[in-house]
Parts: structure tokens; C-alpha cells; sequence
């Protein structure tokens, strides 16, 4: 029988996982997603503030997904390698430094910097604190606690729905800047909790500490080609960019396949097909959700003549549907059914958009961010419990941060394919093409979910493993 650790205690003993310990990795946990989320309602106001760079909002969005999807893993693998709360920690001042850089940026260059620096500073959370928990649990002999593992998912959909509308609240009472300071106290909270909470003897890996610098460099290479790739897209297409990142993607694998200790164990991947699929299913669920986050609040705008306030306030219900989502079973039986109910969800949702765009109104955008929410909390959930069945113990951290990147894929991909649809005019048109555009990519999670079930792997399907009754 599998112990599971009480969350309300507030003792330093026995129990692992006090309180204490996870209101921090909470907090910190929420800063990356909050982040990629809150500035979509800013966008306009800093397209005025810089006129003649058309392009600063793309970049703006892009560099900090750019950043997390590059950084992600490569924090996830130093925490592996050099201790979480030493990771966290130096983070925690990088995100301080982004909030300064965007407080007095005066140029494009400068604002992009913030982003980057702001991608970097909070791209430690989620790996980290995925292996924190996993190294602890190891160590008292338990299996992570499901609890846990539900808040860390809840937390991370409530802060990418609770983005906009806190954007369009911050950006209306201090301007857009306010949008980039309010990281610098939440740096300095952060700093302070992360540093009084989080154990300090999260040992780096036996046998000496060995980046994989030439893995890293040649994984940022090709990530940031595509990203010249997709950032063009709108405008034109750049095969110099593809070739140079799908170059750049075979040279990677084949170098990392000979690496003793590689940045991504491109062996594990080609081995681990569930894991494999994990990565893939995580990034078509983030780009179908990605595309209503940024299309319904500009389309709200212009459609129904919201302000800002009130379009980041009707995607307020996918916080609350996110956080429910993400707490239901998601572990035999039941979690089987809830997993095909969130991807089948997303499906409905896809094609949802279609009818919203032949009947505009306040009422259906509600429906539908109840909608994207659910899908949203229970596949986020339901990939971060693949990850811990599939990932090895020793490699939590790298595979956490890969399991962000492909998140980041998603949100990459997004980006430009809403930019594009909606460059001309924004209405009914753009939206019904964006419905028929994420449609066959909704298909893909349920289609891992009926083929996990039909070829017997051992899935969210199988008999509970991480302790959660069902």
C-alpha cells in the first residue's frame, strides 16, 4: 500500500512533502506560464508605443517561447547535474533582471532582451521542481504523491488562463511596462522562499558534473532556425531557415546518439515510444489551446468591441475549468475515461470556433474557454503523470524540461499561424479558417489515447502506479 504524504502539515519531520516545500515550488512553478500568457493583452498598447516596428509583438511573444523552449531542459539537466535549489535560485535573480531590463527599455532590442531574460529566469521552475519532487519521494521510499503532482498541473493551467486577464489589468492600471516589473517582486519573493524552503542537498549526479556543451549549442541552433522559419512565415517562405534547422535537427540527433552523457538521450526517445509520444501529444494539445489564448482576445476586441480588460476577462473561466480539469483521476478506469473526455473535448472545442465565428458574442466565448479549460487542465495533467510512468529517475529534470519544450513547440507554432490569419482583418473569416486549422491537429491526443488502449501498452489506461486511488 502506497503512503500518501499529508499536505496540511506544518512540520519539518518525517513527511517530505510539508507545506512549506510546496508553496514554493508553486509560486515559482506558475511564473513561466503566467508570463507567456500575460502579455497577449499588452500587445496593442506596445504596438503604439513603438510605431513603425510591426514586427515587435511577434518577437516580443516568440523570444520568450524561443527561450523557454531552449532553456527548459538545459535547466532541467543543471538541476539534475548541480542541485535544484542551486538552479532555482540563480533563476530567481535572472527573472529579477529581466523585470529591470523591461522597466527601462527604450528600444525593440532592449524589450526583447526583458523577454529573453524573463524566459530564462523562469524556465527552471517546472524541471526542478518535477525533480525535487521525484528525488524526494525516491529517498522516503514512496511513489510521488499524486496530490502534488495535480496541484503542480492545476497551478501551471491557471496561471497560462489567469495570463490575460491579469495583463489586460495590469497594462490598464500601470501601463504596458507594469506587465514586465511585476516580475522584479516576484523575483524577490521567489528568491527569498526558494531559499528558505527548498533543501539544499538535492545531490548533483555520481561520477563527476558534465555539461553536454556542444548538445546545447547545437539543440539552440536548430530551435532557433525554426523559430526564423515560423517568424517569416507570414510574410514569406524562408527555406534557408528550414534547411538550416532541419540541418541543424540531424546533426544534433546524430551527435547526441554518441554522447556518453547527452543533453537529450535521443536513444531513450527512439526506445521509449510511449514517452516519445508523451512529448508529441503534449505539443499538438498546447498549439490548439495556444491559438484560441491569442486569437479570442484580439478577435474579441475588434468583433465585439471589448476593452482590454474584458477580453483577457472572458478567458477568466479557463482558470477555473483548468484547475478542476487537472485535479480529476487521471489514473485507471476512471482516468482512462477522463483522459478520452479531454481529448475528445478538444476536439469539440476546434470545431466550436467555427460557430462562434458565425454567431459572435460574450456569451459564447465563456462557453468556450469552459470548454479549452477542461481539455486544457486534464491533458496537461494526464501528460505529466506519462512522464513520471516513462521518464527514468535520474534523468527528471532534462525530461521535464523537454516535456516543456514541446509545450513551447505548440506555442511556437501558434503564434504565427494566428498572426497570419488574422493580418488582414480580424473577424468571422479568420476565425473559421483558425477553426478548420486546428481541427485535425485536436485529433492527435485522442488518437495516442485509442492507440495506447488498443495496442496494451501500459498507459494512464494501466493499473495505478503513482499511488492514486481510483
Amino acid at each position: 500500500m502506497t503512503v500518501q504524504p499529508s499536505l496540511v502539515s506544518d512540520t519539518r519531520g518525517s513527511n517530505p512533502f510539508t507545506i512549506w516545500l510546496v508553496a514554493p515550488l508553486l509560486l515559482v512553478t506558475i511564473l513561466n506560464p503566467l508570463n507567456s500568457a500575460m502579455l497577449t493583452t499588452a500587445l496593442v498598447p506596445i504596438g503604439r508605443a513603438f510605431p513603425g516596428q510591426e514586427t515587435i509583438g511577434g518577437w516580443l511573444v516568440a523570444s520568450l517561447y524561443l527561450t523557454a523552449a531552449i532553456a527548459q531542459p538545459v535547466l532541467g539537466s543543471f538541476a539534475d547535474r548541480f542541485g535544484a535549489r542551486r538552479t532555482l535560485v540563480w533563476a530567481t535573480v535572472i527573472l529579477g533582471l529581466g523585470g529591470i531590463a523591461g522597466i527601462v527599455a527604450q528600444d525593440m532590442a532592449t524589450l526583447i532582451l526583458s523577454r529573453v531574460l524573463i524566459g530564462f529566469g523562469t524556465s527552471s521552475a517546472y524541471p526542478c521542481a518535477v525533480a525535487i519532487i521525484r528525488q524526494r519521494a525516491h529517498k522516503a521510499e514512496i511513489e510521488p504523491p499524486a496530490r502534488i503532482l495535480g496541484w503542480l498541473a492545476a497551478a501551471s493551467s491557471v496561471a497560462v488562463a489567469a495570463g490575460p486577464p491579469l495583463g489586460g489589468l495590469v497594462t490598464e492600471w500601470l501601463g504596458w511596462r507594469g506587465t514586465f516589473a511585476i516580475n522584479l517582486p516576484l523575483a524577490i519573493i521567489a528568491f527569498i522562499a526558494i531559499w528558505l524552503a527548498v533543501p539544499a542537498n538535492q545531490s548533483p549526479r555520481h561520477g563527476g558534473i558534465r555539461v553536454d556543451w556542444a548538445g546545447i549549442a547545437l539543440f539552440t541552433g536548430f530551435m532557433t532556425a525554426l523559430m526564423f522559419f515560423l517568424m517569416h512565415l507570414e510574410t514569406r517562405f524562408d527555406a534557408k531557415a528550414l534547411g538550416l534547422g532541419l540541418i541543424g535537427l540531424t546533426v544534433f540527433a546524430l551527435v547526441e546518439r554518441k554522447r556518453a552523457s547527452p543533453f537529450v538521450d535521443v536513444g531513450l526517445l527512439r526506445s521509449n515510444l510511449p514517452l516519445t509520444l508523451t512529448y508529441g501529444n503534449h505539443a499538438a494539445f498546447n498549439f490548439v489551446n495556444y491559438c484560441f489564448f491569442y486569437s479570442i482576445p484580439q478577435w474579441s476586441q475588434v468583433t465585439l468591441s471589448l476593452s482590454l480588460t474584458a477580453s483577457g476577462l472572458m478567458l477568466m473561466p479557463v482558470a477555473v475549468a483548468s484547475f478542476i480539469g487537472a485535479l480529476l483521476p487521471t489514473r485507471g478506469r476512471k482516468g482512462c475515461m477522463t483522459e478520452m473526455m479531454g481529448a475528445s473535448l478538444l476536439i469539440i472545442n476546434s470545431a466550436s470556433l467555427f460557430l462562434l465565428a458565425l454567431a459572435p458574442s460574450a456569451i459564447g466565448i465563456l462557453i468556450l474557454s469552459l470548454g479549452f479549460g477542461t481539455s486544457f487542465g486534464i491533458l496537461n495533467m494526464s501528460n505529466q503523470q506519462r512522464l513520471l510512468d516513462y521518464a527514468p529517475l535520474e534523468q527528471s529534470g532534462s525530461a521535464a524540461g523537454l516535456l516543456r519544450t514541446s509545450a513551447y513547440l505548440g506555442a511556437m507554432l501558434s503564434a504565427p499561424l494566428v498572426a497570419y490569419l488574422m493580418a488582414d482583418a480580424i473577424g468571422t473569416t479568420a476565425l473559421k479558417a483558425l477553426s478548420l486549422a486546428t481541427l485535425p491537429i485536436s485529433l492527435l491526443p485522442l488518437a495516442t489515447v485509442v492507440a495506447d488502449i488498443h495496442r496494451g501498452r501500459q498507459s494512464l489506461a494501466a493499473t495505478p502506479r503513482t499511488g492514486r486511488e481510483t
